[in-house]
């Protein structure tokens, strides 16, 4: 299904059809079927980060204790659990919202290109953690994995399962400039935030660490749904056409 804001950016272009795109990706992300998803995604990013703060391990290189190995695995199937959600409903996709059925399991695999996209950035800029260390891995990764932003989402949400990313990844004038463009604008300053957070909270956080971690877990569930609601309408441009 599509909004009306998606079927007037098809004439759009320059200003306009970015301010569309935003327009469509925040509301489609930003409303009351939305708001107890979001909310427990927030609870369980703050809370899986408290834990794992509190129990890094005493040493590099050292095996981490348990607790923070148990909120580890329960952040990340949190997060894919949360994320297909909202994708379906800012997709008013026709798969159930809470179902972990072959296409939660297909998204789930989609991760493993967030991964790899992150490991080559952090090759490529030596594990630098300095502001342009960040600057230039989250660009890199954002470049490495926008082409491909929707299919990932229609693995999620299509019905059929879109085991083909060949419909997905076409018509790029129409949707990859704007998802680049609000994703660098948007997402990426929030990501370096979220991670220059976490570094200052990792080394004890001067006594704010408390303060820090609450603000930490806002802006990480802000950061995803933004992205979240940026990546559902590449998709959408998409499917449209």
């Amino acid at each position: 299904m599509m909004d009306q804001a998606d079927i007037a950016a098809g004439g759009q272009s320059g200003t306009a059809g970015l301010a569309s795109f935003l327009r469509g990706a925040l509301a489609a992300m930003f409303r009351r079927e939305t708001l107890i998803p979001a909310l427990l995604l927030m609870v369980l990013l703050t809370a899986s980060n408290i834990v794992i703060l509190i129990n890094m391990p005493a040493a590099k290189g050292a095996l981490p204790p348990a607790p923070f190995l148990v909120a580890a695995a329960v952040r990340i199937a949190g997060i894919l659990l949360f994320a297909v959600a909202l994708l379906r409903i800012a997709a008013a996709s026709e798969r159930p919202r809470w179902l972990p059925d072959g296409g939660f399991w297909l998204y789930a695999l989609s991760f493993a290109a967030g991964l790899l996209a992150s490991a080559l950035a952090r090759q490529l800029t030596g594990g630098r953690t300095d502001f342009s260390g960040l600057l230039i891995s989250n660009v890199i990764v954002t470049l490495l994995l926008a082409p491909l932003v929707p299919w990932f989402v229609a693995l999620a949400v299509a019905k059929p399962l879109a085991w083909r990313p060949r419909f997905w990844v076409r018509n790029l004038g129409d949707w990859l400039p704007p998802l680049l463009i609000w994703t660098l604008l948007l997402v990426t300053p929030m990501g370096m935030l979220h991670a220059t957070i976490g570094i200052w909270l990792i080394e004890g956080a001067d006594g704010w660490f408390w303060p820090a971690a609450l603000f930490d877990g806002a802006l990480s569930t802000l950061m995803a749904l933004i992205g979240l609601g940026l990546n559902a309408a590449a998709y959408r441009r998409v499917a449209r056409s």
